[in-house]
């Protein structure tokens, strides 16, 4: 029988300050600090840290989820099961080591809205981004100091990294590729967002299953829905401005074109 352990978290992740300063810093930077010194600036190319961060996020994202796998002997896709946490052996050690390495990892991922700010893709610089980035360090927060739910914890977790795994890899052959491969990659592009929208689908469906049958903190799993919601029609919302909106506009050129022909042939 396993023999109880005692979980000591880093000091840095105890409590929630170090998280908030680094949030409210990043804020100030990307909506403020950054843009104004960027005004009079021309973009840097910084293509050699592009590169670097999304091997970094590729290969994280492997470990991740291989962890995952590992720590949950591949039950992670029985997501309609419910899992104790308890405080004893091994995996419950490599279950919070994970969770420390995925609050470094998110962390890192701050990084990808200052390469906009410097950049000059300001505009790449959206709610649903900045959104997205600090709730998901809040949830990992939440992972390493409130979870009463195990291993279930980890589903969205585990869906998010390989969702993770194909995007980075996408936006590492974007950044090394000619720009015709780039455009033949187009529909790759709008495959992420749909995937995206899926993955938020069934962590919602896996978020009200281990509500029902699990027993959840109530405050966490209020907060984790709204997190989830919100992302769900940010990404919605994306998807419908991004292609639906150039798919009309495209539809509404070539009904132009068409009716500036007729026109030109009646007269002649």
């Amino acid at each position: 029988m396993d023999a109880a352990i005692s979980i000591e978290h880093p000091e840095l992740m105890v409590t929630p300050w170090f998280m908030i300063a680094v949030l409210v810093l990043y804020l100030i930077f990307v909506l403020r600090i950054g843009p104004n010194f960027m005004l009079n600036r021309r973009p840097y190319e910084l293509k050699t840290l592009i590169i670097v961060h999304n091997i970094v996020q590729v290969v994280s994202c492997v470990y991740v989820v291989y962890e995952i796998l590992h720590i949950t002997e591949n039950h992670i896709i029985y997501f309609w099961k419910c899992s104790a946490l308890e405080f004893v052996g091994e995996k419950t050690k490599r279950h919070f080591k994970l969770a420390y390495f995925l609050f470094w990892l998110k962390l890192s991922e701050l990084i990808e809205t200052i390469i906009f700010v410097l950049r000059k893709k300001q505009n790449q610089v959206t709610k649903l981004h900045v959104f997205h980035h600090i709730s998901t360090i809040t949830l990992i927060y939440l992972l390493i100091n409130h979870n009463s739910n195990g291993f279930d914890a980890l589903f969205p977790i585990f869906l998010n990294s390989i969702i993770h795994i194909i995007m980075y890899s996408y936006y590492l052959v974007a950044a090394v590729a000619d720009k015709s491969i780039i455009r033949a990659l187009t529909p790759v592009k709008k495959s992420i967002t749909v995937m995206q929208m899926g993955q938020f689908s069934l962590i919602l469906i896996h978020a009200i299953l281990t509500s029902m049958n699990c027993g959840v903190d109530k405050a966490a799993f209020i907060y984790f829905i709204f997190v989830i919601i919100l992302m769900f029609y940010g990404f919605y919302d994306f998807y419908q401005i991004s292609y639906k909106s150039s798919k009309r506009r495209k539809s509404a050129v070539v009904a132009e074109s068409a009716e500036a022909a007729a026109a030109v042939n009646k007269t002649k």
